[in-house]
């Protein structure tokens, strides 16, 4: 039954009085409101003649029955002893046979440079000067822009943004030039590298790294599908150069299953609170956390939620270590003491079980001067071509002459692979896991070196986390 609306007379109706409501009456035109309602929906017989659109043999149903005059799968898998199972993500898979950057990472410096020029500040651009100095001092991206639209040329289309275009153009004039300049092709694309970011204002220099490299990954998928496999995806020579992997591993406490995901990472970002050493901070990386009460772990053995221990180790290493120390809080606070760090790290003691650990040296710093991530000011140290250490400081370019390993504002971190290490890590990496009762031979990757290198412990002064 359709109810009688009430039309309002005066505007608001709460300054009637209580007991007078003559001005409210029912609209006496029944159909000139019916005219106001949209129209009724009306129910048409389809056309459709009720035919699947795909066959119905096309697709087997998951919960269906296997017919019986359909072969089972390969026996292969139920085969397998359920211990051994892992549960793991794509990305612990083989390498994908298709591969976007087939060559190797060359981590030695391209000739004609040795370091680079300063760059001008141009309005709160402190964040975005630092992180490129740190960028532009990285041998193995140099020899790739410089490779970049000669022997690996450009596939955006439409003069669309190319961060490697860009980034290429920056290099040139840095180790070409003699002076400070603006580095305007970065500068003038701000947002189409970080959309929320704002000319003029100060940024955080590790979220401006994230987005720079983000950049340089979708150049390298330019003219790619856009749903490409994420395992191809990985095969850039960003994730080439950049590029890890981490394993977290939970294991149950009752029946020792453990189940293994793994995860690409670009950098590492280190909780820095109550560490007063990057050892310490990585320690706390690879700690044990138990999972109990209402974290407990289903554990695929059990089939029940049992206590486990989760862990994350580094998988694979990467070619150029990046290494965030976290020194904002969520609310902004920073946590300015000093951490200590050493020019030579070693990641054998944060490794997963049987993956070799590389040697690395620093060769970029990139500090903050002031209270919090929206304030004070960024600037970096580089190591040139030469060995010799530079900070640069804006248009500043001065000579360091001692590495500069006491910087109590250290921020980030750039770690880059010592020579022969890549060699020795896919070598130790591919080899099968030793028995116990297998005898202890010569490392292969120690019997092709040329030279004797001396053992240095792990908690030496020159070679420790």
């Amino acid at each position: 039954m359709l109810a009688s609306p009430l039309y309002p007379t005066p505007p608001f109706p709460s300054q009637l009085a209580s007991d007078d409501h003559s001005q409210l009456r029912p609209a006496k035109d029944i159909e000139a409101f019916n005219n106001l309602l949209p129209p009724p929906i009306e129910f048409i017989e389809g056309s459709s003649t009720g035919a699947l659109a795909v066959a119905e043999d096309k697709y087997e149903p998951i919960n269906g029955t296997p017919k019986a005059n359909k072969r089972h799968e390969s026996p292969k898998a139920s085969s397998v002893p359920y211990a051994t199972s892992q549960k793991v993500s794509q990305s612990a898979s083989p390498t994908p046979k298709r591969q976007l950057h087939t060559g190797a990472v060359d981590l030695s410096w391209p000739s004609g440079c040795t370091v680079g020029s300063g760059l001008h500040n141009i309005g709160n651009t402190c964040f975005l000067n630092s992180a490129l100095q740190c960028l532009l001092h990285t041998p193995p991206l140099l020899r790739v822009l410089f490779a970049h639209s000669r022997s690996d040329p450009c596939r955006v289309k439409n003069n669309g943004f190319c961060m490697s275009c860009n980034l290429r153009q920056v290099m040139l004039d840095s180790h070409q030039k003699s002076r400070p300049f603006t580095p305007y092709p970065i500068t003038s694309k701000l947002q189409l590298i970080a959309k929320h970011m704002r000319k003029g204002r100060q940024e955080d220099a590790h979220e401006f790294l994230r987005y720079a490299i983000d950049a340089l990954q979708k150049s390298c998928l330019a003219g790619y599908p856009q749903k490409i496999d994420h395992k191809i995806a990985e095969t850039t020579w960003v994730h080439r150069i950049f590029g890890g992997r981490l394993r977290s591993r939970v294991t149950c406490r009752e029946c020792n299953h453990h189940s293994d995901t793994f995860d690409s990472m670009l950098d590492i970002s280190l909780d820095i609170y109550g560490s007063s050493t990057l050892k310490e901070a990585f320690k706390k990386f690879v700690a044990v956390d138990c999972l109990r009460g209402a974290d407990k772990y289903m554990c695929e053995r059990c089939k029940k939620p049992v206590v486990a221990e989760k862990r994350f180790t580094i998988h694979t290493a990467p070619a150029v270590l990046t290494v965030h120390l976290k020194r904002f809080s969520p609310l902004g606070r920073k946590i300015g003491h000093f951490v200590h760090y050493d020019e030579h790290l070693s990641l054998q003691p944060v490794m997963s079980e049987d993956r070799y650990g590389p040697r690395y040296s620093l060769y970029g710093i990139i500090s903050h001067a002031g209270g919090g991530p929206n304030s004070g000011h960024y600037f970096a140290h580089v190591k040139g071509a030469n060995g010799r250490w530079f900070e640069m400081n804006d248009n500043s370019v001065s000579r360091e002459f001692r590495p500069p390993i006491d910087m109590k504002s250290a921020y980030i971190l750039f770690y880059i692979m010592d020579k022969g290490q890549s060699l020795d890590a896919a070598i130790n990496n591919a080899r099968p896991k030793a028995s116990p009762s297998s005898s202890a031979r010569p490392s292969i990757a120690a019997s092709m070196k040329k030279r004797k290198v001396t053992e240095v412990d792990e908690d030496s002064p020159t070679h420790r986390l």
